[in-house]
């Protein structure tokens, strides 16, 4: 009888576990908002460059977890117009932007954000960029870039 019980107890304790395990395993993670969206780019963008991939937006599946189709569609049309890399307003990377960029909230709705860029901390030789992020079904997204902001 004593057997039984725990033999019981047991496969209670471990359908409980199991239970909780799974919900936690498949519960949706918050999304990332519209700074976190662009922190979590140029933090990838950023890396990809230093690691000499020159075109790290050619890796679409990567590209779109940040841009909207529309904009990387764009971007290509954007930098020749420049005659500069359009996420980072530059035709030359500096190595250090990957570890000293930083992000800003300046405006929000429930639908569009713009977020405030600076690529350098440093306030003198710092690129400023304002991004225009939209709320897709998908989460935030990087729908457009100015730079000298």
């Amino acid at each position: 009888m004593r057997y039984r019980r725990l033999i019981l107890t047991f496969i209670l304790v471990v359908s409980n576990a199991h239970f909780v395990i799974a919900q936690t395993v498949g519960a949706p993670r918050p999304a990332a908002g519209p700074e976190e969206t662009v922190r979590q780019f140029y933090a990838w963008y950023l890396h990809r460059l230093n690691k000499e991939d020159y075109d790290p937006l050619k890796n679409r599946t990567v590209a779109l977890k940040y841009l909207t189709p529309e904009f990387l569609r764009r971007v290509p049309r954007l930098v020749r117009e420049m005659e500069a890399d359009i996420i980072v307003c530059a035709q030359d990377v500096n190595p250090s932007w990957e570890k000293n960029f930083k992000a800003e909230l300046a405006s929000s709705s429930e639908v569009r954000a713009t977020v405030l860029v600076a690529l350098d901390r440093n306030e003198v030789d710092s690129i400023k960029l304002k991004l225009t992020v939209k709320h897709t079904r998908a989460g935030w997204r990087i729908d457009g870039a100015e730079c000298g902001e």
